[in-house]
């Protein structure tokens, strides 16, 4: 694309950004220094409507991006540029004071995010199955129902309560207990299974009975527990005309409540590197596989543990959305909270 059509391909989609509606060429050429006349950008404009980059809502209307516009935007134009420092203070203080959880650092993530950008926030919690193992125990608490307490060598703890086939008393939750440590310990959960019973010689069939069904209940608990999603600001994206049929964000709702389709869109997405190795990817409008995400854009990106990808985090919002502020709080956001997390975990 010629630099002329570029520059005036990226003042329509500023403009639509802003106001939601149509763009002449004659609001291009009060609005924006393009140094050329209202008639030389109306052709421009119509040869970018011919290119698929630009349409015409109604014959009397202006022009409005379409998806292969803000996608050329995305790649060819837009710059991710550092916040403001005032802005990057607040964000820094915040996760200051948002205390010494993994959890709470999530939920700030989720709310600050929302707040910042105006659209949908969601963070997908931390993948604690690839974490290592460093203590287990067993709780009875009534008949056959016991609590299992995990704590990570990362320092994250997981509480899961299970039903098992037989009774379990003090004495028998203690011996579980000495048995799964002296086995697991250092063994990342997404490996745990009944074969590494077999290095125990000495368990009594019962034993041996519970510990076959208690492994996999934990090994596949925390593997569900990674399609865990926080989601705040539903009622941002109604501020939007796009969005004034309720519908639309129903759609909305029900894809952030199926919690394992949601953390596969963030996972695929957010993994990806752009050509500044920055983990920050775009899916606009029909990029989306889902049916119901058709109608939104979503930006992506990773936090990290020693730079391996743990969790992530993101926005959905209108196609009309603004990739370069959403991209350059992500971005912010993203290098606290990897401190964050290291300060947690270390």
């Amino acid at each position: 694309m010629k630099p002329r059509k570029k520059k005036i391909l990226e003042a329509v989609i500023r403009d639509y950004i802003s106001t939601a509606e149509p763009v002449g060429s004659r609001t291009l050429s009060r609005r924006y220094d393009l140094g050329v006349s209202p008639a030389t950008i109306r052709n421009e404009m119509s040869d970018l409507e011919e290119m698929g980059y630009l349409m015409q809502p109604h014959t009397s209307s202006g022009r409005i991006p379409t998806q292969k516009a803000y996608r050329y935007y995305v790649d060819e134009i837009m710059q991710i540029k550092k916040l403001a420092e005032t802005m990057r203070r607040d964000i820094h203080r915040g996760y200051l004071q948002a205390g010494q959880e993994i959890d709470t650092a999530v939920n700030h993530t989720a709310n600050v995010l929302s707040q910042l950008t105006n659209y949908t926030a969601v963070v997908l919690a931390p993948r604690v199955s690839r974490f290592n193992c460093k203590h287990l125990q067993i709780v009875p608490l009534i008949r056959n129902r016991v609590l299992v307490v995990m704590v990570t060598v990362e320092g994250i703890a997981r509480n899961l309560e299970v039903t098992l086939s037989s009774d379990v008393d003090d004495t028998m939750a203690l011996r579980m207990s000495n048995v799964l440590n002296s086995i697991l310990k250092n063994v990342a959960f997404q490996d745990f299974g009944t074969d590494l019973i077999d290095k125990i010689g000495d368990l009594k069939p019962m034993e041996r009975k519970l510990l076959d069904e208690l492994i996999p209940m934990i090994r596949d608990a925390l593997l569900e527990s990674e399609t865990d999603v926080t989601a705040s600001g539903f009622k941002n994206l109604l501020n939007y005309p796009e969005f004034n049929d309720v519908d639309k964000i129903k759609n909305l709702v029900d894809v952030v409540e199926a919690k394992p389709l949601l953390a596969k869109v963030m996972i695929n997405g957010a993994e990806k590197k752009d050509e500044n190795n920055r983990v920050i990817h775009v899916t606009i409008g029909d990029e989306n596989d889902n049916q119901h995400l058709k109608e939104f854009s979503i930006i992506t990106s990773t936090y990290e543990r020693e730079g391996v990808p743990m969790g992530a985090f993101g926005v959905i919002g209108p196609t009309r959305m603004n990739y370069s502020q959403v991209s350059s709080i992500l971005d912010a956001i993203r290098e606290e909270l990897n401190t964050s997390i290291m300060k947690l975990l270390k």
